[in-house]
C-alpha cells in the first residue's frame, strides 16, 4: 500500500508494463533493521518493495526522528530523486525481512519515456501522496495527542486489520517508540494514550496487537 492506504505502485500497472519494470531490475534482500538510504544522500536506484515493510523519516531539529510513511508489498521507493535528480529527501529503513527490486535511475527513466501508462502510473502516485501528507498536516494542527493516537490506530486498521468474531483486530506495524515518531510524540505520550484508551474501553491488548472495541468512539476522537 502507497501513502496512507492507496494502491501499491506495482498495482497501478498492467501486467505488461509489471513485467517490463521487474525485469529491469534486480533482486536484493533486505534485513530487518537495514538502513537502505539516508537522507542527503545521492541517488543512483529507485527501489519497489517485493514483500517485507519500509519506513521512511525525516531527521528533526535535535535529531529527532519523524516518521512520515510506510511502505509495503508493491510500494515504489525514490521517485522523488528519479522525477529532479535531486539528493534523497528523507531516509529508507527496513521494519521486517522483504525483498526489494533496485531499478537504476537511467533504465527507470528510459522505462518512464518508452511506456507512457508507466510515467502516468508514477504522477498518480505522487498526486496520491501529495494528498495523504496535507491530510496529515491538518490532522497534526487540528487534533491532539489522543486524536492522532486514535487517527493512528483507524490508519493501520485500514492497512492492516481483520475482522475476529465480530471485532476488528490490528497489529501495529511498529512499536511505540516508532509510533511516537509516526504521530510527532513521545513514547511517553503513546504508552499515557494507550493506557486511556483501555482504559475508556475503547481497545484492549498487550504490545502490538490491538483489538478495537468502540470503532464509532475511536473515529470520533480521531475526526478534525
Amino acid at each position: 500500500m502507497d501513502a496512507g492506504g492507496g494502491p501499491g505502485f506495482l498495482g497501478l500497472l498492467d501486467e505488461a508494463d509489471r513485467t517490463a519494470l521487474v525485469d529491469t531490475g534486480e533482486h536484493r534482500p533486505m534485513s530487518s533493521g537495514e538502513l537502505l538510504f539516508t537522507e542527503g544522500d545521492e541517488a543512483s536506484e529507485v527501489h519497489v518493495v517485493l514483500s517485507g515493510m519500509v519506513k521512511i523519516w525525516i531527521s528533526a531539529p535535535g535529531g529527532r526522528q519523524v516518521i512520515l510513511d510506510l511502505l509495503d508489498r508493491g510500494s515504489l521507493l525514490g521517485e522523488l530523486s528519479a522525477i529532479d535528480g535531486e539528493p534523497r529527501s528523507a531516509s529508507a529503513g527496513a521494519l521486517e525481512d522483504g525483498e526489494l527490486l533496485a531499478i537504476p535511475m537511467p533504465q527507470f527513466r528510459d522505462l518512464l519515456d518508452r511506456h507512457p501508462r508507466i510515467s502516468l502510473a508514477l504522477l498518480q502516485l505522487v498526486s496520491t501522496r501529495l494528498r495523504w501528507a496535507s491530510r496529515r498536516e491538518l490532522e497534526f494542527s487540528a487534533n491532539d495527542s489522543l486524536g492522532r493516537l486514535c487517527g493512528a490506530i483507524l490508519e493501520f486498521d485500514g492497512r492492516y486489520g481483520s475482522l475476529r468474531d465480530g471485532v476488528r483486530e490490528v497489529l501495529l506495524p511498529m512499536g511505540q517508540g516508532d509510533l511516537g515518531s509516526w504521530n510527532g510524540l513521545s513514547r511517553e505520550a503513546i504508552v499515557k494514550g494507550l493506557k486511556s484508551l483501555r482504559r475508556l474501553g475503547w481497545i484492549e491488548g498487550d504490545g502490538r496487537m490491538l483489538r478495537l472495541l468502540d470503532e464509532e468512539s475511536l473515529r470520533e476522537r480521531a475526526a478534525v
